[in-house]
């Protein structure tokens, strides 16, 4: 069998175009797989991060249901007070400043195991009236006299030690 020169040529020469044509294929196609990879690999870092905003944020989130709840029980514990009329508030009025009373101690006006009984909130509150925070002081039930603790607020007076703390101490119960 005679096969011309030319035939053998023109053979070569389209099974050349067709490597070329399978070669630009498979380039085009490892393009693309690195550009998919590389797309891949974003989509996982971004799902990491966001994995990791979204555990901080429920961390923020379980905090803030804890303190929820503790505000809840201190307005409950502040409800039942104010029924009982036995409890005094502190207010702000628009503008108005009182005088800040001296403090040099957490447990002023209580003996060391009444300061112990005391639960947290009720200290705090208890530092924050001696404090001032400058507001004036408001009795709910107008039972107390709130000229007399007010003139001791502004009369700076230290808080009383421990044998002093008998004869100032603060009534449990406010009385006319």
């Amino acid at each position: 069998a005679n096969i011309s020169l030319w035939t053998v040529v023109a053979a070569l020469q389209a099974v050349e175009r067709s490597v070329d044509a399978h070669a630009s294929r498979l380039l085009n196609l490892e393009r693309r797989t690195v550009t998919t990879e590389k797309k891949y690999f974003d989509c996982e870092k971004t799902v990491v991060d966001f994995g990791n905003q979204l555990e901080s944020k429920l961390a923020v989130l379980g905090t803030l249901i804890q303190e929820y709840g503790q505000l809840q029980k201190r307005l409950e514990n502040m409800e039942n007070l104010l029924k009982n009329k036995n409890f005094w508030v502190l207010r702000v009025p628009p503008g108005s400043e009182a005088p800040a009373a001296a403090f040099e101690s957490e447990s002023a006006y209580f003996s060391a195991a009444e300061w112990e009984n005391l639960e947290e909130w009720q200290r705090e509150l208890y530092k924050t009236v001696l404090r001032g925070k400058n507001e004036p002081l408001v009795s709910l039930d107008n039972t107390v006299s709130e000229p007399d603790l007010l003139s001791q607020l502004q009369r700076e007076a230290a808080p009383c030690g421990g044998d002093k703390a008998a004869s100032s101490e603060m009534p449990a119960e406010p009385s006319a």
